[in-house]
């Protein structure tokens, strides 16, 4: 099979993955460490198995592997953008990716608007994206962050251009959820999840030294009694 083929199967079962199936995620995961090692360093093949990545994290429930699959995820994502920047589909597979992380654990939104930006201002015809869809995630992606006033700007442009009168209502919700409030406006972010993790491990590798130091003086107060002893003896 060309390289192409083997892409498309990754491609429909990534399809389903994003949809909750996990035993897709799994077989795309492992197709692509196989194409990786037939086609190293290439770009859209790195893209795919970083956003796959990111699909194993959110399924796993100790943080630190959910931590570690992110994390790779994420690299092989820079990576494919820092090789091929101005590829529309490895930018949108980016940015996509990294919509679904909490800010406050990744601080990853402003590179999300900085992709979805670029995907919407290099519109091609790829049937993998709806640019609707897009520039409606670009203003939740400003609300994330407290730039209201872009969001408003994404969210307007998409109300006067539906014809969808569900959808024009979400959209005049959203709208009326900015009113009143500042263009930008500070959002408190919490810890990020990798501080979090850093200060658990600290924690414990205090403990751990703490309790080495305790066990060493019992050590040496043992052979002390024991010199102690060996001198009255003598």
């Amino acid at each position: 099979m060309t390289f192409d083929e083997r892409l498309d199967r990754i491609k429909s079962l990534y399809k389903e993955g994003t949809k909750g199936n996990a035993n897709a995620v799994q077989e795309a995961n492992q197709l692509l460490e196989r194409l990786r090692q037939d086609y190293p360093d290439n770009p859209l093949a790195d893209a795919y198995h970083g956003s796959i990545m990111l699909l194993i994290a959110k399924d796993r429930t100790k943080p630190l592997e959910r931590l570690k699959w992110a994390k790779n995820g994420l690299k092989l994502l820079d990576k494919a953008v820092a090789a091929a920047p101005n590829d529309n589909r490895i930018r949108y597979l980016r940015g996509k990716s990294a919509y679904r992380l909490p800010e406050k654990h990744f601080q990853r939104t402003q590179m999300v608007i900085d992709d979805y930006n670029f995907v919407i201002n290099h519109q091609v015809k790829l049937g993998s994206i709806d640019y609707t869809k897009l520039t409606y995630e670009l203003g939740e992606a400003h609300r994330r962050i407290g730039r209201n006033g872009d969001a408003a700007r994404c969210w307007t442009k998409l109300e006067q251009q539906t014809q969808d009168p569900e959808f024009k209502q979400l959209l005049r919700q959203k709208l009326q959820s900015l009113e009143g409030r500042p263009a930008v406006e500070h959002i408190q972010s919490n810890d990020s999840l990798t501080s979090l993790l850093m200060k658990r491990t600290a924690r414990a590798a205090g403990t751990v030294i703490l309790n080495w130091v305790k066990e060493n003086k019992k050590k040496e107060e043992r052979r002390e009694r024991k010199r102690r002893k060996k001198k009255k003896r003598h």
